[in-house]
């Protein structure tokens, strides 16, 4: 198919929630470039914004190679605050993770505002709309906006490490976190699911990306997960080699609220 023909192959899902804010568009401009919008996204200083283009599986067009080909945020007034030049761009999308810790380039905080996550790749532009809000600051628009073309869509996480906020996670419903592991498969080593609440649904996606292609290089194990629905719960994880019978070399555990 092609990009013309785009048109049959849209699909899009409108955020939950009550305001107008929250919402979703795709254009096809004169060049055949893709402009996917999705939005609002509240984020609070000291938090850390995921993304990552996702494709559906099987691909029902557009199946050629999928490249990202930058990653910027543009404040309200459309002024870049922030470049990725973490990556080398151009860069396959299987294994991209973009992150912004909401700072500006020399790694000031950002002020509290809108802003715009830009992600270019070969067939156009993915961007979401992002709220920032101080440090301590609660509710506020929290969108599960999503718009896709030929099954590629843009996906925005809050990422969560090992130690962040002392172990403890709010969401609320329709929220998606990224849980991110250093490792080293090499050794025989992997991260796995202990136990996790049934109010967190895993969501599918790269499993695992090696920080280099050297040989024996570690990097970063991700588990995905949606907010479904209230409660409280922990989420836990073990490092271990599956043959073994002994306890982990490590565990990782979380409480996650969602309200």
């Amino acid at each position: 198919m092609n990009r013309i023909g785009l048109v049959v192959a849209l699909v899009v899902g409108m955020a939950v929630g009550a305001s107008p804010q929250a919402s979703s568009a795709i254009a096809i401009s004169k060049d055949e470039q893709v402009k996917v919008t999705i939005g609002t996204f509240f984020f609070v200083q000291g938090q850390v914004v995921a993304l990552e283009i996702a494709r559906a599986d099987p691909c029902p067009c557009l199946c050629d190679e999928l490249l990202v080909t930058g990653f910027q945020v543009l404040d309200a007034a459309g002024t870049v605050v922030y470049v990725d030049e973490t990556v080398l761009y151009p860069a396959p999308v299987e294994g991209w993770i973009g992150r912004w810790d909401l700072v500006s380039g020399d790694g000031e905080e950002v002020p509290a505002g809108k802003y715009t996550a830009l992600v270019g790749t070969s067939i156009g532009e993915f961007r979401a709309e992002l709220e920032v809000a101080a440090a301590g600051a609660s509710g506020g628009l929290h969108s599960s906006a999503q718009a896709t073309v030929c099954g590629i869509g843009l996906g925005v996480y809050r990422l969560v490490e090992e130690g962040d906020a002392a172990g403890v996670v709010s969401l609320r419903v329709g929220e998606r976190m990224l849980v991110a592991l250093p490792g080293n498969p090499t050794t025989g080593y992997a991260w796995e699911v202990e136990g996790e609440p049934a109010f967190l649904t895993r969501l599918e996606g790269v499993a695992y990306r090696s920080e280099s292609e050297l040989i024996g290089a570690g990097g970063t194990f991700y588990f995905r997960y949606e907010a479904t629905a209230t409660g409280e719960g922990e989420l836990s994880f073990a490092y271990r080699r599956p043959w073994e019978a002994v306890p982990p070399a490590q565990t990782v555990s979380l409480t996650v609220i969602v309200r």
